[in-house]
């Protein structure tokens, strides 16, 4: 045998013409151009170190963080604090090295002044004798921040230079700023990693080039795509949840998982920000990237470990699963002025429209409702619902995944289903309803929920923020909370087909009021996927503030001698907050639509007077109701 593979060898060799060889070779030492393939490239050497390794060596190496667009936004609100917290909590050398970079010539004390202002008192002890504030705009520029960064090796007596370039920049930025971090900033001695903000492109064809204008440069485990809902501590949570407790992986599929629904809301109106949101809409801007990710980690299957390829392997398996998204699996809206008369005040709140940087004629949608089909063997046939939008009627974000209900069931057909509720933000939970017997001589259930609320259960935990998680864990070389290349192009691959038909059509959204739940239709849209929706406390005023009985029935069976008290306030919120206690910014927010004499209780008449606000007041209501409300409750002439 081993005689012929010699001969075969010996063979071949005579063949293939040594031109042929020598140029072969030359295309194995040549840069390679940026592929999108499956396999990720192999980490080098050093990057292969055990996990304690690691985090020994971060102290003792030394360690330069370069923040491109260090006079920005997001610099000043997230990265210099970010920095502070870690040193603060020695997670990473009090010796590293921060250069905050940017266009125009300014001082070190000037950029700290203005952008260090978000940092603790301890953080900026620790963290500003560490920055320098260096000019990126010429070669000449890069050089010196070079030659700086060597300085700062060399005074620490040599070892691995490691460095960590942030890019808070415009994307069309990434290719030139990435050509002269490589010509000229690119370590000889240790790592070089680029973490990259979203935008990642605008469909599948923008994030090819981006991909490539940055790919031509750095190696795919060079480069850390942020998306900083995947260092949200409950998003982090979501893998160890699943896969390190029996009870629930055997019930994470479709036969005992009825429907998933990822729901992110927000009360807040575009606050300026409408110029930039207006060219993405609320599609690009939260469900493409974050809503998407959180999908991932809720459907995907189990790694075989938590290595960087493993768990992208199970993450890109998911994405390649999910249907390319059509004009039919979705409902468009957009948020619209709202104004109410509550409590002698005439309150406005501006629309979408209002908003001087978004064109009069816009119809870009700030929500959307999606439906959204995995076709494997886990998930075929359960609806995943993924929504957002702006200036709905309370904040947050949450995954709600309900179960299937007992097909023989002994305790009746009215038992509620089983529901995992994992609140992401705010007052992030996790909790389970389950149906209990109530305690008696009777054999009744009733829903009660299992809950872990993390402000009770954490009371002296430190969960630190999204982006203290994103440069830490790049400056370890773990890229779990980061997005690969292939990840995008999937991820494009399911929304472009959508957001084409979009743009090209310009469908008119549905227009809903500000503070509403959505836009008209948007239940029957979830109903039809196959998902039930929970009604908030706000909704259920805004349905049905004008039926007499069902107002008068929800007051009498909380109130007490013809008021809520306090505590009658709480069971009225826990009757739309699944049993569960709600929190001083609920109650709050519930006295402030109601409460109008702010003495901590609420009367049949202020109960009517509050359910009001969720009305829009128009001229058509305001001429058809003259001063007599819609129960024949008088209200003064100034209040119209």
């Amino acid at each position: 045998r081993g005689k012929g593979i010699r001969l075969c060898a010996s063979f071949l060799t005579q063949i293939i013409p040594p031109f042929l060889i020598a140029f072969l070779r030359q295309l194995d030492q040549a840069p390679k151009a940026p592929s999108f393939q499956s396999e990720p490239i192999s980490q080098p050497a050093r990057e292969g170190k055990m996990e304690a390794e690691k985090k020994a060596n971060i102290k003792e190496e030394p360690l330069t963080y370069i923040l491109f667009g260090s006079t920005g936004d997001l610099a000043r609100k997230k990265l210099f604090p970010a920095l502070g917290a870690l040193l603060s909590k020695k997670l990473i050398p009090e010796h590293v090295n921060v250069l905050a970079c940017g266009r125009r010539e300014k001082k070190t004390e000037e950029v700290l002044k203005k952008q260090g202002v978000k940092v603790s008192e301890e953080g900026q002890k620790l963290l500003f004798p560490r920055v320098t504030y260096m000019k990126n705009k010429t070669a000449d520029d890069y050089k010196a921040m070079n030659a700086a960064i060597e300085d700062y090796v060399k005074k620490r007596g040599g070892g691995p230079d490691n460095r960590v370039f942030f890019f808070s920049l415009p994307p069309f930025a990434y290719a030139s700023t990435a050509e002269m971090v490589k010509k000229y900033c690119y370590s000889k001695t240790g790592y070089t990693r680029l973490i990259l903000e979203k935008p990642f492109g605008r469909d599948s064809d923008s994030f090819k080039k981006l991909a490539a204008d940055t790919g031509q440069f750095f190696r795919e485990n060079e480069l850390y795509r942020i998306d900083h809902y995947l260092g949200k501590e409950v998003v982090l949570t979501l893998l160890p949840l699943r896969f390190s407790n029996q009870i629930f992986e055997p019930l994470w599929n479709r036969d005992h998982v009825q429907s998933v629904h990822i729901e992110w809301k927000e009360d807040l109106n575009t606050m300026g920000r409408g110029g930039y949101f207006d060219k993405y809409g609320i599609i690009r801007d939260i469900m493409q990237n974050h809503l998407l990710q959180v999908l991932i980690l809720v459907g995907m299957d189990k790694p075989k470990s938590l290595a960087n390829d493993d768990v992208a392997e199970k993450k890109l398996d998911l994405l390649k699963a999910v249907k390319t998204l059509e004009m039919k699996d979705t409902i468009l809206g957009q948020f619209s002025a709202k104004k109410y008369c509550s409590y002698c005040k005439e309150t406005d709140n501006p629309g979408y429209l209002d908003d001087e940087t978004v064109p009069n004629d816009s119809k870009v949608p700030t929500y959307a409702m999606l439906k959204l089909s995995i076709d494997n063997d886990r998930w075929r046939g359960v609806p995943f619902l993924m929504s957002a939008g702006k200036a709905l009627d309370e904040r947050k974000c949450e995954v709600r995944i309900r179960f299937k209900p007992d097909k023989n069931p002994i305790f009746g057909s009215a038992m509620e289903s089983n529901e995992l509720v994992i609140r992401i933000q705010p007052d992030e939970s996790i909790y389970y309803r389950v149906n209990l017997k109530k305690p008696g001589l009777d054999v009744n259930l009733l829903p009660r929920v299992l809950d872990l609320t993390y402000s009770s259960a954490f009371k002296d935990a430190s969960s630190g923020d999204a982006y203290e998680r994103m440069l830490l864990n790049c400056a370890l070389g773990q890229q779990q909370l980061f997005v690969k290349t292939m990840e995008l192009v999937e991820a494009w691959r399911i929304f472009t087909p959508l957001l084409h038909e979009i743009d090209a059509k310009k469908p008119d959204p549905i227009l809903y009021p500000f503070g509403d739940s959505g836009p008209r239709g948007y239940r029957k849209f979830a109903s039809d996927a196959g998902v039930e929706l929970k009604e908030t406390w706000q909704e259920f005023f805004q349905l049905h503030a004008t039926e007499h009985d069902k107002l008068e029935a929800l007051f009498t069976k909380h109130s007490k001698e013809g008021k809520l008290e306090m505590e009658n306030v709480k069971t009225l919120i826990a009757d739309f907050y699944d049993g569960r206690e709600p929190t001083e910014k609920m109650l709050k927010s519930f006295l402030k639509a109601f409460d109008g004499d702010k003495d901590n209780t609420v009367t049949w008449d202020e109960f009517q007077q509050g359910a009001h606000k969720f009305l829009p007041w128009t001229a058509t209501r305001r001429a058809s109701i003259g001063t007599e409300d819609i129960f024949g409750f008088r209200v003064g002439p100034q209040e119209l």
